[in-house]
């Protein structure tokens, strides 16, 4: 993000100078350049110009403690908290200190997982639907010996694996469910304040077969009127898929229903192991037309730096770029369960 910065910072210098003159010259003007200033109809920089020039810095992709990973790893704070954060408010961090931005971001889109959202709070306070799973009982003993990292690997193995507990599932059409999303929605409703911060709806749909990372941000252009009419696209069936173009389809239904907008970021391909970017199959079918166009549609966008790596460019494919080798991630796929190739 450092380096974007200061890209934006010297683009906008460069544009501030595109007259002829430059910044070590800026108050003198030779003959040539008078010249050449007087003849043209649009001396303005600004005339004929149709694209944005003041950069807005925010986040796509935060988890709170309303996502299951994320909560087990420490996280306990809600999507109001991270609103709040985001705008520039001092909160209390999960670990127990003062935290508050040197500058306030423009927008933030908490974007929580939809399978399970809402449950980690309820495991960690030990909930009775909770604990009368032997597995809940077991990450629940985890988390309050300490070992909350642990207990979340293994939580997202099984996830990964397809041997998540049925018992422990907060699916779409549950009472849990239902509130968990309504509260996401309320609380980017409450902080969204029009002309200074944008707080945006959103959630990850969190596809990951057999530890392949297939991960996507799903994010609301609309307000909450539009976005509590569904609930999010999850990926444990029978409400779910792990197939990216039911997700599509999920997407076109939504704005069918409700006249609204909704895009797709995909994250993460680094851990994927080539199935991100499929070139010939995606889950056992050809691409085709359609397949393409509705992927130029859906996710016009990419995230390409995370923690778990950047996903931008690698010194294999790019040897002559020294900056091909900025926090690459060759292990493995996203849950360790097969090499990376």
């Amino acid at each position: 993000m450092i380096k974007v910065r200061y890209l934006v910072a010297l683009l906008g210098a460069t544009a501030l100078f595109s007259g002829g003159t430059h910044a070590h010259d800026t108050g003198s003007l030779d003959a040539k350049t008078a010249e050449k200033v007087h003849k043209s109809k649009a001396y303005s920089p600004y005339v004929n110009r149709n694209f944005p020039t003041r950069p807005l810095f925010g986040d796509t992709h935060l988890h709170t403690g309303f996502s299951m990973d994320a909560g087990a790893f420490g996280a306990k704070l809600t999507p109001r908290d991270a609103y709040r954060f985001a705008r520039g408010d001092q909160v209390m961090a999960s670990s127990g200190q003062p935290a508050k931005l040197a500058r306030p971001l423009d927008f933030l889109v908490v974007a929580d997982h939809s399978d399970n959202m809402g449950m980690f709070p309820d495991l960690f306070a030990g909930k009775p639907n909770i604990l009368a799973d032997p597995t809940g009982r077991k990450w629940y003993k985890m988390i309050q010996e300490g070992k909350g990292a642990q207990a979340a690997l293994d939580l997202i193995t099984q996830f990964s694996q397809g041997t998540f507990p049925k018992a422990l599932m907060y699916a779409p059409g549950t009472a849990a469910y239902k509130n968990a999303w309504q509260d996401t929605i309320d609380a980017a409703e409450e902080y969204n304040d029009p002309g200074r911060f944008t707080a945006f709806i959103g959630f990850e749909w969190t596809s990951l077969v057999k530890g392949n990372n297939l991960h996507r941000n799903v994010i609301f252009r609309d307000n909450g009127d539009k976005a509590s009419q569904v609930e999010p696209f999850t990926v444990y069936p029978p409400a779910g898929s792990a197939n990216p173009v039911d997700l599509w389809k999920w997407m076109q239904n939504y704005e069918d229903k409700t006249g609204g907008q909704v895009l797709a970021i995909a994250h993460n391909g680094n851990l994927s192991n080539g199935t991100m970017f499929p070139v010939e199959k995606s889950f056992g079918k050809r691409l085709d037309k359609d397949y393409v166009q509705q992927r130029e549609k859906w996710e016009r966008l990419y995230e390409a730096t995370q923690t778990k790596g950047d996903g931008e460019a690698h010194p294999i494919l790019s040897p002559n770029d020294e900056f091909a080798d900025f926090e690459t991630w060759d292990k493995g796929n996203l849950d360790g369960s097969v090499a990376k190739t």
